[in-house]
């Protein structure tokens, strides 16, 4: 007789498939390019000008000058994993800036002015009626239902948000602590973040367009409610406890713990969150599986556009966390800098090894590529290359980045 056929034996499943979520482990492997390319600059400049490039000094300056950008990469990270794009991260780092300096300094709101309100509230009941009304065709209800619920939704926000605009105007708020101020501009940038994913889920914009226009309307906003000028401690304007709350947050960058300011440990900690938080979270695994594929995501019983929405969220509150830290440098609001910003933390990103067609990218290789412009940047300086060429470097960078990028999907 014939003896059957032995069972396969397939092995055990591998434990590292039930730790490492979809499209991270294909990610570990896209760390090897930013670390070589780090390595290679660190190697160029190194035997360029080694007592200068290579010294404590120099490598403290590189962490001191771009903490700001690492905190806003790493929430960045989130939106290009789910292959989306945020191009307003410098006008939310000038919100935060300038609303965390105001609320240390005391806010004066204008009079009342029937104009104004009426403004304020139409926009915010358009752009809360809209949400609302896609949302609900969205989720199958008739267009006559959507509309009215949609006209009641706006209507009552843009009425709240007018009543509120009424009780505030003419009146005065006093200076804050700066713990109040930090939360300040944290909730600016996250209230951005919630603006741009409502926008680009509920309507079905491409995020490109919709992170343009708040690139424009919120830096509109920052010079108008600034005046165009900074928000500087003035003994002429400013009272004592504000100026003394401002020079406790100036002590988040100008203070030394360990060698290096405050706010080079909150950058560390913010990548320390965030990289399990985008890695082995729920969260994370629907990023990656929304920046595969949205479409095979959302059969899969995905809510594409509560966590789509979430990674904009997060992204909103780094970069408002990033505008706080920076206020903390100037020791004020300035609405006229980060202008670029957004140009110089997608290229970290890419440069990184996050993948601009979405569903590959680790908080690791953002970080790699964060020091990898910071030391080219400083490389280029200490080998007194001029600036028109360094932008030359920067650009050739992030095109091969790309391009390697690229090559290996078609390989795959």
């Amino acid at each position: 007789m014939t003896q059957p056929a032995a069972p396969l034996d397939y092995g055990q499943p591998d434990p590292a498939h039930r730790l490492i979520p979809p499209g991270l482990a294909r990610s570990l492997s896209s760390i090897l390019g930013p670390l070589i390319g780090l390595l290679v600059v660190v190697m160029i400049f190194g035997a360029w000008k080694p007592s200068r490039f290579l010294s404590q000094g120099n490598f403290a300056n590189v962490l001191t000058n771009n903490y700001h950008y690492a905190v806003a990469a790493v929430g960045a990270t989130f939106v290009i994993v789910t292959a989306g794009i945020d191009l307003s991260v410098g006008s939310t780092m000038a919100l935060a800036c300038v609303c965390c300096a105001m609320a240390i300094k005391g806010v004066a709101f204008p009079p009342r002015e029937a104009g104004t309100t009426v403004m304020i509230g139409v926009s915010i009941a358009l752009l809360v009626g809209m949400c609302v009304a896609a949302r609900l065709l969205q989720a199958g209800r008739r267009s006559t239902d959507a509309l009215l619920m949609a006209l009641g939704a706006g209507g009552g926000a843009g009425l709240v948000i007018s009543l509120a605009w009424l009780i505030l105007a003419g009146h005065t708020v006093p200076s804050m602590p700066a713990w109040v101020g930090v939360l300040v501009g944290v909730a600016a940038g996250t209230l951005v973040g919630f603006l741009n994913g409502s926008l680009i889920t509920a309507l079905g914009l491409p995020p490109f367009i919709v992170t343009l226009a708040t690139l424009e309307a919120i830096r509109g906003l920052v010079l108008y409610i600034s005046g165009g000028t900074p928000v500087s401690p003035d003994p002429n304007s400013w009272s004592e406890g504000a100026i003394q709350s401002m020079q406790s947050l100036t002590r988040l960058h100008l203070g030394d713990l360990g060698g290096l300011p405050p706010n080079v440990w909150i950058a560390l900690g913010v990548a320390l969150v965030g990289a399990p938080l985008l890695h082995f979270t729920i969260l994370g695994r629907y990023a990656y599986a929304i920046g595969s594929n949205e479409r095979t995501a959302r059969l899969c019983g995905v809510n594409v556009e509560r966590y789509k929405t979430l990674c904009y969220v997060i992204a909103g509150a780094t970069a408002g966390l990033a505008g706080v830290m920076m206020a903390a440098k100037f020791g004020g609001g300035q609405p006229a800098e980060f202008t670029g910003a957004e140009l110089t933390v997608i290229a970290a990103v890419v440069i990184g090894g996050t993948s601009l067609f979405g569903g590959e990218g680790t908080v690791v290789g953002t970080l790699l590529g964060i020091l990898m412009l910071g030391l080219l940047y400083s490389g280029c300086v200490i080998a007194d290359i001029s600036s028109f060429v360094q932008r030359i470097f920067i650009g050739g960078t992030i095109v091969l980045a790309a391009a390697l990028d690229r090559f290996r999907h078609l390989r795959g």
